[in-house]
């Protein structure tokens, strides 16, 4: 009677085990690298572009005038050395915020253009989910190990593209 009652138990146990499918995806670049993603990138690249070449140009004209001011050290006045000394660290503070400024400027169009594609993405991956019954799909990067085929990302980009 034992025997019958663990085999019994066992086979309910056994039969409610089941396999979870379960798969790994970068939601962000897998967007970056479809064809709608890279073409919706190509103003704020140019952007980002610009900006970096302005903050270039305004480092070099720092670094011009630093040199300048340390040719120019020994036929200065004290008080003409300390002020364009005091003006040149205002100017330091200028391009340093105007980097930070531009970073953040090009932190918040990289959102803009995620958000713009993200229901695009959305329903690519749920086609995609609902395609290879997925029960799980979870951010590559909160993931400590994932097979390589666990990874979607790319058909990810496929679905995207095909879906255009």
């Amino acid at each position: 009677m034992k025997k019958t009652v663990m085999i019994i138990f066992a086979l309910c146990f056994i039969g409610s085990v089941q396999a979870t499918e379960v798969a790994v995806v970068d939601f962000r670049a897998a967007l970056l690298q479809s064809s709608i993603g890279q073409e919706a990138a190509k103003e704020p690249k140019q952007k980002v572009a610009a900006m970096d070449a302005r903050l270039k140009k305004e480092q070099e004209d720092l670094e011009a005038s630093a040199q300048n001011l340390k040719r120019d050290e020994l036929t200065l006045s004290e008080d003409e050395f300390k002020k364009r000394r005091q003006q040149l660290g205002e100017r330091q503070n200028q391009v340093r915020a105007l980097a930070a400024n531009m970073q953040r400027q090009a932190k918040e169009l990289e959102q803009q253009l995620i958000q713009s594609l993200t229901p695009k993405g959305e329903a690519a991956l749920k086609a995609l989910i609902e395609e290879r019954k997925l029960d799980l799909v979870l951010n590559r990067q909160l993931s400590l190990y994932a097979n390589a085929d666990a990874d979607i990302t790319d058909e990810l980009v496929k679905r995207i593209n095909k879906d255009n």
